[in-house]
Formats: C-alpha cells, structure tokens, sequence
C-alpha cells in the first residue's frame, strides 16, 4: 500500500506525459489524451520508459479527459460525451495498468485529473461538482484507488470531490497538487499559503503539494516558506525549466542535473512525493533516482506564518472608510481623468472639492474603453498635491496578471488605501481587431486576489475596496447574489449607477437591508434636454424615466440647467446638518432638481396658484395690460415663494404647481398628511400676506 510505502521511502513519480507526447508525435496535432485510443502502443511505451528509469508511481494519462475534451472534438450530445469521457479514461487506464504488470517492485497508478475549463459549466449550466464526481466515478468503476488532482487553482471542488471518493472508497488515497507563480499566487488569485493550510485541514486529502508553472528553483524557494508540519504527506512536481521558444517551437530547458540538485534540496524539506511536470522526461527521472537513492523522508520543519485564516488585516489612516464604518454618510466625486496630458482641469477640480469637504475623490479608469490618463497615476498625483483621499477604479479589462499586481504594489506605495474595482466596459466590436481585451480577471476573482493580498503582503496596513452596483438589472435575485459573491470575497461598499426614481431607491433599500452592506448612491445631474436623451438612450445600465426627461424643454440652454443643477448641489450640501431627518437623500435631490428646473420653466406661468379669488379671476385677464400685470404678479409670487423656509416651499411647489395630493407629499419628504397640511397653511398665508403688503405699497 502507498501509505506504508510513504512511511519509509521517497516516492518518485513519473515526469510529463503531454510534453513528451508532443516531442515524439508533434506534427499530428493531436492531444495527448486522444492518442489513448488511436495510439495506444506508444502511451503505454511512455508508461514504461519512466518506468524503467525508476519510477514507482505513474499517472494516467487523463489530464484533459472531461466534457470539455469532448466539445473539443466535435461531440455536442451530452450523452454522446458521457459515453466518448469514459471510453478515453477507461482506455488510459488499461494503458497503465498493462504497463506496471510484472514489475519486480510494486508499482502504484494514479487517475490523473485536470482542472476542466470553466466555460463547460456555463455551456450546459452544470455544478461543476458534478463534472469531477463523475470523473471520479469512471475510475472508480476502473477500479482505482490513488487519485490525483493536478495543476489546480482552488480547493473547493477538489475537497468536495475527495469527500465523495472516500465515501464510495475509504482506503482511497487523494493526491492534489496547486499551480502558483513566482508570487505564490495561483490563476484564481489565492495564495499557496491558503491552499496548504486548507489541504492540511481536509481529512479526506492525504498528501498536497505544488506542480506546474514553475521551476524547481522558484518552487523550492516557494516551498520553503510554507508550512508543512503534519500528518499529511507533501508533494512536489515543478517544471524542467521555463518555457522557451526556439525557432517557432515551445520547449524547456533540459537542465537535468541541475534539476535533479533542486529536487534534492526540496526533499530535505520534507517532501515526500517528488517527480516532474512539463518539459520533464525520463532522463530527470533517472537522475532523481540516483540522487535520492536509498534516502529516507526527512522530518518536516515547521515554519511560522505571517498570516493565515485567523489573521485579521489592518487599515490604518484611512478617514473614508473610518467615516463609512461609523455609519455617516460620506460624499465621493468622481473626477474623469483627462484624455490628453493636461491635467489641470482635473487638479482645479480637486481642490474645490477638497475645499468642498467632500470625503474622497473617486478616479474613473477610461470608461467605455476610451484611453484616458492612468487613473492610479493621477490618484496618486491628487493625492500628493491636494491632501485629500482619493479611489483610482482600476478595470480588469486593460491588464493581466502581471501587471495588475505590480499596479495594486504601486498603489499602496504612494499612500492609496482605498480602490474602486470593476470588470470594465468591453471594448466596443468595431476596434476588436486593433484592441484586446484582458480579463484575466473579472471584478469578483480581483476582488479575492486583493483579499489575498491583504492577507499575505498588506495585512498591517490593507487596502479597502468597493465594487459597482447596476440596481436597473431585470432579475433582482440574480442581482443580489452576485453583491453578495463581492461582499465574500471582501467588499466594503458598492457604488450605484446614477439614479433617477422613487422606484430605484426603494429597491437600493431593499439591498441595502437583505444583505447589509454600505451602499454608495451615484447621483449624476441632467444638464440639459440633450443631455438627458443622450443618457437615456446611450449609456449602458442607466435609466431615466420619461417624466424626469419631461422636466426639460428642447428649447432650455445648458445655462439654465447648469444653474439647477448647481443650486440643487447647494442646497441639498447646505442642508447636510438635517441627512439625518430625510428618509431618503436621494428622493430628497430629485424634489430639488425636479421642483427648480419646474421653477425655470414657462409652464410654471401658465399656472395659477392658489392663493386668492381675485387672483384666480385675473389669469382670466384678456387686455394685453391685465396680462402684463398677472404675468408681474406672478414673478412676484414666485419669488416670495422663493424665500419660504425650504419645507415650506417643497411643499407648495409639490401642492400649488405640481398637483400633488398630500399624501404624495407626505412620502417624498417623508412626514405626516397633518405635518403636510400645517405647512402647506403657513406658506399660503406668508406668501399672501406679504404679497398684499407689497400690493398696498403699489411695488
């Protein structure tokens, strides 16, 4: 059994099958798995030249054998695939099989398991779960009892599939082995450190380690620093080298004794289970073989972790999200940066607002996939010169793997803690061919690598982070549980689209209380007629109603409604003492705008309102000098009106012009009928009054 051989002896593995696949039948193309059935004799010969160069544990070959292999080869019928997966796995197996019979020593096989892609679950809506139960099972029905999960960049559904194995097998023994980079970082953003520490505490995994994507230089070093303590036994299976290319053609550097010096090294470690993954061929066996013969495992050295699950990171220095934590309302601009060199604009704006108390200023990262100013650059920038906090989005679609970490260790340099993550708008169809997109990450996966991080490098000083928030999706379920994947996976607030109803802000508050979270209501002001239409009809994911349009006339110039929304701005600022008594700001500024672009507008004239019969029997007027002096009359009255305490005016603007029944009103700013009546009264009878006061004077 391989657990009594473990006990006493280092297991050597075999090396790479698909590279040394592709070195003997490059020019046909196929993939390593398919040749299982179409040629047999020469798989079964790669088994046995490992094999003959000492190693004692061979791994099916099995790697890519799933659904998505199948799609790949054109077999679209879900049953079809079923029939065409188990027919590879079952002929890979009897490959194996016949190659370790009649070995003088034992010899132990493996199911070998891939990662499948992550488009196939979305192809047939499957778990992906069950994809690897039912790999699982088409081994077991082989009668296998190693298992081993190679090359993986998460534990979730390995853990759940080993579970499952043990089940149906207890004396299983599951083997998994994690892809990271130099960084310790794995495609999934996770840290090795995490895996391990997970991996050490899943019964049913019986040895862990790493393969793939390194050396055994950078693996050692990457090994080294992790912990290994326990009662699980270690693996370790890197690269020959790094990838090459030579005269059009992929390949690794053949540094088998260096190789085989490095494995060495990692075995004092600790290591129990040692062989190669790409480039790797039996020549690297052989010399592991001899380096390692007769060396029994070595006890392993715990090592002290910096982190870990029960570490908690630390932000310091960061008033934004103290101010958020305290539950305050906070206010944050978004300043777009520029599409040339000339940031003055942007840094002029930066100062008024700073002078504003605005709590943080918010750098966009070319929306619509236009190329603007690096937003974490000119973060930085307002950051140093106008000493106030700033939130550079940074977009996943511009950047790999690379360079995203190299931008959040740039960040954090120069003093920005706190970072506005999105997926980013896609390039539009019409540059496709010219502009890539990336999206190596989605905003969720960059989400869980910066938690990582601020487990691992930032945890005395992390970074906080928000996400967007598109409330104007059909499907409000599917909506809710994607906010909640992003507070998993560490979000602290999200950031709206603009909103323009009642309607949306009931369902923000519905969010915001099923999920408690903080949520970051985007306001952006209608400038005119024109610009309305062009939000309404051309910017994704924003919505704005027809009566909030109907606001504006065509005719209304940009000067006029630069003043509303400006005034609407100073208002609702002045009033920021009172946040606390409105049931919602929001519903509070569109009243505002609503009420005042209403004021500006001739419609407004035409109306009579309510304050005396004498006034109602003069808009009746029919001489050109009675309507002259109604129209004075009512310039008069709007301006008295004008100066009523603001409650007072709300209400008989909602009242006198909009023909707001009291109920109504008492919603929108949220008090009593009775409360609505009262100063609905008082503004009537001072507006009446004094402009009888006024009359008398002959004014």
């Amino acid at each position: 059994m391989i657990r009594e051989y473990l006990k006493e002896h280092i297991l050597i593995t075999d090396g790479a099958m698909g590279t040394y696949y592709d070195r003997k039948k490059s020019e046909n193309g196929r993939i390593a798995e398919e040749a299982n059935l179409l040629e047999p004799e020469l798989i079964t010969r790669i088994h046995e030249e490992y094999l003959e160069q000492g190693a004692r544990l061979i791994r099916t070959n099995t790697f890519a054998a799933n659904h998505a292999m199948a799609l790949g080869r054109g077999v679209r019928d879900r049953r079809e695939q079923d029939a065409y997966v188990k027919h590879v796995i079952r002929a890979a197996w009897k490959l194996a099989q016949k190659a370790a019979e009649n070995r003088p020593e034992e010899i132990f096989v493996a199911a070998d398991i891939g990662p499948a892609a992550e488009n196939l679950f979305s192809e047939y809506e499957t778990d992906p779960a069950a994809e690897y139960r039912f790999l699982a099972d088409c081994f077991l029905e082989c009668g296998a009892q190693i298992f081993n999960f190679e090359t993986f960049s998460d534990i979730k559904y390995v853990a759940k599939t080993a579970r499952y194995i043990k089940e149906k097998c207890p004396e299983a023994f599951v083997m998994v082995s994690f892809a990271a980079n130099r960084n310790g970082y794995t495609t999934q953003g996770i840290s090795i450190s995490r895996l391990f520490a997970e991996a050490a505490q899943t019964p049913e995994i019986d040895s862990y380690g790493c393969n793939c994507l390194l050396g055994a230089a950078h693996m050692y070093k990457l090994i080294k620093a992790q912990n290994l303590a326990g009662d699980k036994f270690i693996q370790v299976l890197p690269n020959s080298g790094y990838q090459q290319i030579v005269r059009g053609q992929a390949g690794h550097a053949d540094g088998v004794h260096y190789f085989a010096d490095k494995m060495e090294q990692m075995v004092e470690l600790g290591v129990n289970i040692i062989g190669g993954c790409c480039g790797t061929t039996p020549k690297h066996i052989r010399m592991l073989c001899e380096k390692l013969a007769g060396k029994a495992p070595y006890e392993k050295l715990p090592v002290v972790e910096k982190g870990g699950e029960d570490a908690v990171s630390q932000t310091r220095n960061n008033p934004f999200m103290a101010k958020l934590q305290r539950g305050e309302k906070v206010i944050a601009v978004e300043l777009d940066p520029p599409f040339n060199q000339d940031a003055q604009k942007l840094m002029e704006g930066a100062f008024q607002l700073k002078q504003s108390g605005v709590d943080i200023i918010t750098i966009a990262d070319s929306p619509l996939a236009r190329a603007r100013a690096d937003s974490v650059l000119l973060a930085a920038k307002v950051s140093a010169m106008v000493d106030i906090p700033v939130m550079p989005h940074i977009a996943c679609r511009d950047r790999n793997r690379i360079s995203m970490h190299s931008t959040l260790l740039g960040a954090h340099i120069n003093g920005i803690r706190n970072l506005m993550i999105v997926t980013g708008d896609p390039v539009p169809s019409g540059e496709r061919d010219n502009t890539k997109s990336v999206f190596d990450f989605n905003s969720i996966r960059f989400m869980e690598y910066v938690k990582e991080l601020n487990q691992e490098i930032f945890l005395q000083d992390a970074f906080s982070y928000g996400g967007a928030l598109n409330q104007n999706q059909a499907n409000e379920d599917q909506v809710m549980k994607r906010m909640q994947k992003k507070i998993d996976a560490g979000l602290s607030w999200f950031m709206t689209q603009p909103i323009y109803s009642d309607e949306e802000v009931e369902k923000l508050g519905r969010m915001k209380q099923e999920l408690n979270t903080k949520i970051l209501c985007g306001i952006m002001p209608l400038v005119s007629y024109r610009n309305a239409m062009f939000i309404k009809n051309e910017m994704p994911g924003i919505q704005v109603p027809d009566e909030i349009v109907a606001q504006y006339r065509p005719d209304m110039s940009r000067a006029e409604a630069e003043d509303v929304v400006q005034e609407t701005l100073i208002r609702v600022w002045n009033k920021r003492d009172e946040w606390s008594q409105f049931g919602s700001i929001e519903a509070y500024c569109l009243t505002v705008a609503r009420n005042l672009a209403i004021d500006r507008s001739e419609r407004k004239d035409s109306r009579t309102v309510e304050l005396t019969l004498e006034m109602e029997q003069a808009s009746d007027a029919s001489s050109p000098y009675e309507k002259l002096v109604n129209k004075e009359r009512m310039t008069l009255i709007h301006r008295l009106m004008n100066k009523l305490p603001e409650k007072q005016r709300l209400i008989m603007l909602l009242r006198d012009v909009e023909g707001k029944s009291y109920k109504e009103i008492a919603a929108v700013l949220n008090l009593t009928e009775e409360q609505v009546k009262v100063n609905l009264f008082r503004a009537r009878q001072k507006v009446k009054q004094t402009f009888i006061d006024i009359e008398g004077y002959g004014l």
